[in-house]
């Protein structure tokens, strides 16, 4: 098994457990693997080509700022491999995977959407019994928040360590 097939499990897994919460604004959390999505901007003409002038004076200031909107790509939750490790002599291998949880809220509602929702996960992990799962999760489960916090944006992570079975080598038979 792969990381890769581990981080698709778990986003799947994640998707379908929360689904129906309803974080801040009463939305689900958005689940991605690595990083935040680009964010959806409105319509952007760029300058003609060949022209390197300023517009005219006459012509009204170009919007250079974002309108203060909603972010869509908020709340979230961010699956991320972060440690592999080697085989060992028991079979199996161990690796990282961080989870990075991000709420929107102003004061405290945004802390304790994201105490919340890291807590909701972390109680779903240790009652799933992993079957059929390319691996299986080990504790201890290390949770806490980032020591800066941009109000109204609230993080927090969870790390995790999961065995998974190790690769078996292949006799070459007219080979090495």
């Amino acid at each position: 098994m792969t990381p890769v097939i581990l981080m698709n499990k778990l986003q799947q897994y994640l998707q379908d457990l929360t689904k129906d919460m309803a974080l801040g604004a009463g939305i689900p959390p958005n689940i991605y693997q690595v990083d935040l999505p680009a964010r959806d901007v409105p319509s952007y003409e760029p300058p003609v080509e060949g022209t390197d002038m300023p517009p005219p004076p006459s012509s009204p200031p170009l919007e250079t700022t974002l309108p203060d909107e909603k972010d869509e790509r908020w709340p979230f939750i961010i699956i991320v491999f972060s440690d592999p490790a080697e085989d060992n002599e028991e079979g199996y291998r161990t690796v990282q995977m961080d989870l990075i949880f991000g709420c929107e809220g102003r004061g405290s509602d945004g802390y304790m959407d994201v105490l919340h929702l890291m807590e909701y996960v972390r109680a779903s992990f240790l009652r799933e019994t992993y079957e059929g799962w390319p691996s299986r999760l080990t504790r201890p489960l290390s949770m806490g928040f980032y020591e800066e916090q941009a109000d109204p944006y609230w993080m927090g992570y969870m790390s995790t360590t999961w065995e998974m079975p190790s690769i078996v080598q292949e006799v070459w038979r007219n080979g090495y």
